[in-house]
Parts: C-alpha cells; structure tokens; sequence
C-alpha cells in the first residue's frame, strides 16, 4: 500500500478490544485456565506500565473462558489517596457471585454494594472479624469455584487498600484444587520504592501457584498492525500511521489514543493528545465527561445527571456522544446503571484539564448530592474526598469521621486509620468540630489509636494513645481523661512495652474517676490497672484493683442492672471476664491451681455472654497454660485444641490467640510424644506472612526436628531468624533450646554454650529470673559437661575445672530462678523441677561425679509427666553412670547389678527413641550398649564396612585409638580394663596385617572400616 493510501472503507468499526500483539501472553493465560479447569489452581499477576495492554488482554480470556463455560467476575480498585473502602474489588466480586447464586457467609453481606450497615464489632474484637471476613471470602470463592469453572479479574492492583492487599495474600496462599485462575493487574510503572504494593508482590511471587507476567512493549511490527486496524474508518493516511506507531512506543494506548485524535500534528505530552479528542465533541459531551472525572471509578447515573445539571436530551445525547467514541464506557453488570472512562489516565487528563475554579465547583456540587445520600454504604468515604477538594472542610470532616467509622465496621484498620488521622488534620480548622461531628477529639484520637495497633503498628498506637491523653487534658472532663489514660494503657499492654507507664495510666484513669458512682468506666479502669500490676509482677495490687472491678460491676447490676443482651449488658460481662483473669493469676500466686481454673471457666462463660471474642480466648488460653505448669499434659491439648478450634472457628488463624495456642500445641505434644501431630501443626503455616509470624510456629516444631536428627534444617532456620531480634520471650526461649540442642547434637559443646548464653541474655534483659532460664541452664551445663570430659579425655585437667565450674554455675542460677521465678509466688510445676534437677545431674557430670543417683529425680519427673524423650534422655545418662561405677568398682559397688540396671535403662531409652523416630538419641543409646558389650542394636557401620573382619568391641576400640586415645583412656570409655584394650587392639592389628597402632588405623581406614576422618 502506497503512503498516500487511506485506511476507511470498512463499513463497521473494528472492534475496540480486539487483542492485536499478545499470542504469546494470550497462550499462556489460557495454559493457566486449562490447569484451573482440571482442578489445579492458578493466579497471575499481570504487570506493565499504564496503557501497555494489560486490561484488554483480560478482556481476551475473559471471552475464552466464557467459551470454555467458565464463570468470570470482576473487581476494580481505585485511587483514593491511601483512605480507600476497604475491600472494593472484592466487594464488586462478591455482588457478581451472589447475583449469580452463591450463598454469601452473613458476616460478607455488609461488603455488599448497597447492602446495609455490618454490625461494629466488639471492642478488641477487629482482627477476629477482619479474618473472619477473609475466610468467608474464601469460602465464597471456593464454594463458585465448585459449581464452574471460575475466573476472578482483580484490575488496578497499584490502586487496592491495605485491606484488599491482605485479602488477596489470604485468598492465593490457598490455592489449591480448586477449579480457579486469579488474574490481578498493576501498573508497574507506578510502584516506586516504598510502594506499599512492593512487599506483597514480593510475598505472593513466592507462592507455587502464583506466576507473574511483565507486559513489555508491543513489537513495532505489532504496534502498526494495532494502529492500521484502529483507522480502519477514520480516514488517516499510511504515512500518519505509521509516525503515530513509532511515537506509541509500543504503548497499545497511547497509539490508541493518537489514531483516534488523527491529526499528523499531534502534541508532544500524552494529556494533549489524550484531550485532542474531546475537540471532537460537542458541550454536552464534554460537560459529561468533566462531571465523570471527578469520580474515582465509575460514576451513577443518577449522580452523573444531577452534577451535569443537563435537560434529560442533552444528557442523553452527551452520554451517547462520550460512549460512542469509546471515551466513557457503561458498566456491563446486570442492574449498574453506571459509566466509567474507558481509561485511567484519560480519566486523568480531563480532571487535571480543569480549571481550579471549574474543578472546585464541580467537587463542591458533587459533595451536596452525595451529602444527601450520606447515610449509604460507602458514600462517606467519597463524599469526604469531594469535600475536601471543595474546600468544605466541616464537610469533609465529619464525612472522615463517619468513613472512618464505616471501615471498622467492615473490619478494615488501616483504612480507618486513614480516615481518622484526615479527620484529626482537619480538627482545629473546623469551628465546633465535636458539635459537627458527635465526637470528641481524644475519643476520636483513641480510635486512630486502636487502628493503628490493630493494623501492625503499635508504636504509632502508643504515641496517638499518648497524644489522646494530651487532648483530653485540655478541657475535657474527668470520664473523658480517665477514659483516654486507660486505652492508653491498653495500648502499651498490647504492645508489651512499658509496663510501668501502663501502670501509671490506668493509675491516673482510676483516681480520676474516685468518688463516682458506680458504673462500667471504674470497673474498666480498675480492671486495666490490675491487668498492668499482673505484668508489672505487683501482686498484691492486681488482687486488689481486679477485686475492686467485680465489685463496682456487681454494684451495677444490684442498683441499675442493663437489660440483658444491650450493649451494656455486654460490656459490664466483658469486665467482669477480665478482672476474673487476672483473679485467676493471683489464685495461682497463692498456689490454688483448682481455684484458678475455676476462675477462668466464671470468665469463659462471661466473655461467651459479652461476644468478646478475645477475653473469651485469653481464657480458654489461661487454663491450657495452668494445665501445662500442672504438668497435666493431656488435659492442656485437650484444652489448647479447644482454644484453637475456638480461634480457627473466629478467624484468628495467625493472629492474637490463634498462633500463641498453636505454638503451645506444638510444644505439649512434643512433650507427651505425639511428634506426629506437633509435626503437623508446625507444617500448616500461610506462605505469604513474615517469617517473624511463621517462625515463631516453625522453631518449635523445630524440637522434633532436632530430636529427630535435622541438624541442617535447624540451622538453616536458626539463621534466617538471626535477621532481626526475637519478637518475644517465648521465641528467644525456644530459638535458645533448639539452637543448644542442634549444636550438643553435632558435636559442637562450645556453640551450645554461646547459645545458651544468648538466650539468656534475652530473657534477662526483659525478665530477671524467667522460668525458661531452668530449661537453658540445664542445657548449658549439659554442654559445659561434655567440654569438661572431652579436657579430661585430652589431659587438660584445668580446662575440665573450668568447666565444671561453669555447669555448677549454672545450676546455681537454675535453683535461683527456681526460687525466684517470675511469677513471684507461683510454684514451680513439674517440668521446671525436672530441669532443675538436670541441671543439677549435668554439673555433677561436668565435675566426674558418676553417682547415678543424680539421675534418679531427672527421670522420675519427666517420666512422672508425661515426657518420655527427655526422661529417656536421663536414663542415657544414668545408664553411663552406672556403667561408669560398674567398671570403678570399689567397696559396697555391686557391678553385676549396675550393668544389669543400666541395661535396663538403655533398653527403655532405646524402645522410646525407636518409637519417636528420635535418631540421634537412638545412636547415642546403641553406641553406649556398644561400649557396654550388650547385645542389643548397634551403629550401622561406616559405608563400605560390609564383611569386616574386625569383631563389634574390636572395631571400637580402633575407632577411640583412631580419635588418638591411650589405652587406659580407651578402656575408661567402654568400661573395660587397659588390659582388655590390648588385647582387643592386637587382635585388630593381626586381622589388618598391620605392625603397629597407626598402621592398624591407616589400613581400617582405606578399606572403610572407620567412620572417615574430619
């Protein structure tokens, strides 16, 4: 064709989504929706800078998997300056499956487009509800997904809420069977750096089931085809085409965009070349499309035909106009009666083409009618913005305050966050605000407070908690200061830290509200402050203060008692529910373990009444742990397998209660054996949470898998937890024993001891006298043990002192901590005087004392509760005790009987690592019977050891003479006499051929009769 040839004799438009350049991509997609339909789940990520290609090509297999019988819904972000509806997308997602006939859980139809308000939940009930949100979603998704096929379309990624972020990392973690593809876009070109997008992608990417997709530039070759099939019938010329295919760039778009203002003598800047073609339009037209792109999205036709202020034929032909140019496009779900751009950044260009006047104007009259829709769902949020950008400042903020409001009922902290802290901004510019808005500026800070801590931030929550207080101190009244000391205090006793200054808040919020009459604020105000004494370790003051809360709360009832099931009723139970906790602690101080528990089902029961999900598992929480430091194993998982149903059934799979009875679930079966189980529990992690989450689940499983012999695995998470700082006491107590364990077990005494020391030094920073220390302090002296035999062995006598002196240290500090423990008052239960008690044998051991009655308490206690690998540890040890005074002998020894009683151990020992799968203890057990001479099983014998010569005792006594050991040293390790040993090793050295000692060892080793050489 020549370049003076026109391309216009089409008598149809082409089609504006026909896909011109993306076979590949296109191919791909479909590889992904074929996995999906036979029940292997996908999702990918579409990635490309904005206009590249990225919707159309949804568009495509949109239309395929129509084809192929799939479902296809759709759900669009928008950019709502980081204040955002929390879970837009999924809201659109959510109406399209129940329109088609998914049953939709009653805790999702409050994110329904239309649908009335969700109830606000319980206070400290948010992340409960956010989750319960998220697996509701799932389940919908899923539950579609079983009936068809299904395709879920998430467009404009760059654009989603913290919420949504989250929802889409839940929803993707799970993909499964399912018959189901997720496709998301982004806008790469729009995530800097500290794009908050960034660190999910980075997260999802990871995920088997997730692929990303970078659309690059389409080839010029491609690119001139899409503009020559575009002017198909606007009449611009071959030569004009092709200069507008090489400025595109390869951006499918921007030649749009260009074709269609079909003019050679195009600007230079997008925004020009995208409003060339509203030049084209008449003023109806662009009066509608100005009105639009004040919308962020889509926009009613209700509200567009208001805000137009058109006659009903000038609307009517504007919008007519506006379509058929492919500038606006109407929503195609069924019922919508709503229009939106057919691109973002022409969307852009028309808003940012406004004069400030015209666009203050045009806000402020879209800001009156959405004013008179206020009450609607999700109208605040957008009425709040149009405000804002009106300069309507009471407007926007009491429009903020009612947004922000709106997001926690749909359980979305962040965005509430957002909105609050808008609402705070605006506070002093506004006259009247608590009068405007129903609020006071502390209650109002207080809330941002709380959404901040509920949405990972907890030290913006302290400082806005802080600042709450400052405010009320202005001139609010005492219930308000009072009120606005003791969130302050929660939210430092959230966060763990600073507990004085916790203490002292809910001080201030106590005296402050003396002398009123009785009322569910004093009875909070005492029971916060007695939850602070109890984490100050100030007994008798939590006693006091959690006595004095029931008794304001019984003064109620007794003198204007709420009706049942009101909100009062509720929260004067809740109350209640947390003074009868912390009574429950001081029952324990007080050493009544029963009492306690009695306690805590009184408080189960009320928090069940007050629907306060959180002092319900805090609870059930407090009675599994007082089961465990009864060492009553079996009824502790009973009870942390309730608690966890309980917090899987409320959605808190990973947060609050939900990970802390998970990890304790882990830890009591490893306790009661049941590694199996322990195994399981630690493996059901969600790929797409921070290892400082995960890892606190995947180091206690961890003891099995030390126990079990997975040194590499251990180390190898040991340091991925390095990166950064154990997140609490329970995490650097267990990253101390399995880090002490996996070094003891390798060989490597001296790490052990850095790590103990590690541990310790945590613990102590934060707790002096924490009962973990028992645990650690054995395991140190264990280690500091085995350095002292191995400088004894080497003729370091001095050495071997040094370290007996350090066990014996440590076991004085074990019996301290014992004594001291925190909390003061609380005996310590059978697992921490079965530690004791090691710590005591191993400093015994560390000093060459074999008397193996040391041992005797060691195995009694962890046999008596249950804990079979660690009393079968013990008989170990005894065992080499008693094998050790057999070989001694000396008066009233009695060596037969030794050697028949640590036989006995050493076959209990073995038949309980056989059965936990626990190989290194197994070795250890087996190498001892070796030493000993019993019959029972032994070592495997180094690769290539098959048909040696060498009898069992003779192949160990080489082995000890190759590690260089005298005779005399030899015959100490197996319990024999130097005498013995000769004889063994000339037998040895006459089976070899060999003249000597090194000869012996050389020829054992080159026909891989010995373990090889380090």
């Amino acid at each position: 064709m020549t370049a003076g040839a026109t391309h216009g004799d089409g008598a149809t438009g082409p089609d504006p989504d026909e896909l011109v350049g993306r076979a590949d991509e296109l191919a791909g997609l479909l590889r992904d929706l074929d996995a999906a339909r036979a029940g292997r789940a996908r999702a990918v990520l579409l990635a490309g800078e904005a206009g590249i290609g990225k919707s159309r090509l949804a568009t495509a297999l949109g239309r395929a998997a129509a084809g192929a019988g799939a479902q296809i819904v759709v759900g669009r972000c928008l950019d709502a300056g980081g204040a955002a509806l929390p879970y837009l997308p999924f809201s659109e997602v959510l109406d399209a499956l129940a329109r088609a006939g998914t049953a939709l859980r009653p805790v999702l139809h409050g994110l329904l487009p239309g649908a009335a308000e969700a109830p606000r939940p319980a206070a400290g009930d948010g992340d409960s509800g956010r989750l319960q949100v998220f697996d509701a979603v799932a389940g919908a998704v899923r539950d579609a997904a079983a009936t068809a096929p299904l395709l879920v379309v998430l467009e404009d990624l760059h654009w989603a809420d913290r919420s949504t972020r989250e929802l889409l990392a839940f929803l993707l973690a799970r993909l499964g069977s399912q018959q189901l593809l997720v496709l998301g876009t982004y806008r790469s070109d729009d995530l800097h750096r500290r794009h908050p997008l960034r660190a999910s992608l980075a997260e999802l990417i990871r995920l088997p089931a997730v692929r990303r997709v970078e659309l690059g530039p389409l080839t010029p070759d491609a690119v001139l085809a899409l503009v020559r099939a575009r002017a198909a019938t606007g009449g611009v010329d071959e030569a004009t085409l092709r200069r507008i295919a090489a400025r595109s760039e390869g951006n499918a778009f921007y030649a749009e965009e260009l074709v269609a203002a079909g003019s050679d003598g195009l600007p230079g800047g997008l925004a020009d070349v995208l409003l060339t073609r509203l030049d084209r339009l008449g003023g109806p037209a662009r009066e509608v499309l100005r009105v639009a792109s004040l919308a962020e999205r889509s926009i009613p036709h209700d509200l567009l035909r208001d805000a137009a202020e058109l006659s009903a034929a000038d609307l009517e032909a504007g919008l007519r106009e506006a379509v058929s140019h492919h500038l606006l496009v109407p929503d195609p779900a069924p019922g919508a009666e709503s229009y939106a751009f057919r691109h973002a950044l022409l969307r852009e260009a028309v808003h940012d083409d406004l004069l400030p006047g015209e666009r203050v104007r045009l806000h402020a009259r879209l800001a009156a009618l959405l004013a008179r829709r206020a009450d609607d769902p999700g109208v605040a949020a957008a009425l709040a913005r149009h405000a804002l950008a009106a300069h309507d400042l009471p407007q926007a903020l009491a429009a903020s305050v009612r947004a922000a409001e709106e997001a926690h009922r749909r359980h979305g902290p962040a965005e509430m966050l957002a909105h609050a802290e808008r609402a705070l901004e605006l506070w002093s510019a506004v006259d009247d605000p608590e009068r405007l808005t129903g609020v006071t500026e502390s209650a109002l800070t207080r809330e941002a407070a709380w959404a901040a801590s509920a949405s990972g931030d907890p030290e913006r929550g302290i400082a806005l908690g802080a600042r709450a207080v400052r405010v009320a101190d202005l001139g609010e009244d005492p219930h308000a200061r009072a009120g606005a000391r003791r969130h302050y205090a929660m939210r430092l006793l959230d966060s763990g830290a600073r507990v004085d200054a916790a203490v002292a808040a809910a001080t201030e919020a106590v005296e402050l509200l003396a002398g009123d009459p009785p009322g569910t604020e004093p009875a909070w105000a005492h029971a916060v402050l007695a939850r602070a004494h109890l984490n100050a370790d100030h007994a008798e003051p939590a006693w006091s203060h959690a006595r004095a809360s029931l008794a304001v709360a019984r003064a109620v009832h007794d003198t204007a008692p709420p009706a049942e099931g009101s909100a009062a009723y509720r929260d004067l139970s809740a109350v209640c529910a947390d003074a009868l906790i912390t009574l429950a602690f001081c029952a324990r101080m007080e050493g009544d373990p029963q009492a306690a528990r009695d306690r805590l089902a009184g408080a189960s029961s009320l928090a069940a009444a007050s629907g306060n999900r959180v002092v319900e598992l805090r609870t059930v929480w407090n009675r599994g742990v007082s089961f465990i430091e009864d060492g009553l194993l079996d009824a502790a998982a009973d009870e942390l397998a309730e608690g966890a149903r309980r917090a899987a059934a409320y959605g808190l799979l990973w947060g609050g209660y939900g990970l802390e009875f998970r990890i304790a679930q882990v830890r009591v079966d490893v306790q009661r054996g049941e590694w199996d189980a322990a195994v399981r529990t630690a493996a059901d992690v969600d790929p797409t949470l921070p290892l400082r989450v995960t890892g606190q689940l995947a180091v206690a499983g961890a003891l099995v898998g030390v126990a079990r012999g997975d040194l590499d695995g251990a180390e190898e998470l040991l340091s991925l937890l390095a990166t950064e700082p154990p997140v609490h006491d329970q995490a650097a107590l267990l990253q101390g024993v399995v880090g002490a364990e996996s070094a003891r077990w390798r060989g490597d005494p001296a790490l052990a001891v850095d790590r103990v020391a590690t541990a310790l030094g945590v613990l102590r920073a934060e707790y002096p006298h924490h009962l973990g220390e028992l645990a650690l302090c054995a395991l140190g002296a264990a280690a500091r043990a085995d350095l002292a035999e191995a400088a004894r062995t080497a003729g370091d006598p001095a050495g071997a002192e040094a370290h007996a002196g350090a066990a014996a240290g440590l076991a004085d500090e074990a019996a301290l901590t014992a004594e001291r423990g925190l909390p003061r008052g609380t005996a310590v239960g059978p697992e921490g005087r079965a530690w004791l008690a090691r710590a005591r044998a191993e400093a015994a051991r560390a000093h060459g004392e074999a008397a193996p009655r040391v041992w005797d308490a060691v195995v009694e206690t962890f046999a008596g509760y249950g804990d079979g690998y660690r009393a079968a540890e013990a008989r170990w040890r005894r065992a080499e005790a008693l094998l050790g005074r057999a070989h001694r002998g000396g008066p009233g020894t009695d060596g037969e009987a030794d050697r028949r009683a640590a036989a006995e151990d050493l076959a209990v020992a073995a038949t309980g690592a056989d059965r936990l799968g626990a190989r290194p203890l197994a070795e250890a057990v087996a190498a001892l019977r070796l030493r000993a001479g019993d019959g029972g099983p032994r070592p495997a014998p180094p690769s290539g050891a098959g048909g040696s010569p060498l009898t069992p005792r003779e192949h160990a006594v080489l082995e000890l003479v190759a590690h260089g050991l005298t005779n005399r040293a030899v015959g100490e390790r197996l319990f024999i006499s130097e005498k013995t040993v000769s004889v063994h090793l000339s037998r040895a050295m006459a089976k070899l051929g060999a003249s000597g000692r090194a000869e012996a060892v050389a020829l054992a080793h080159s026909r891989g009769l010995l373990s090889p050489r380090d």
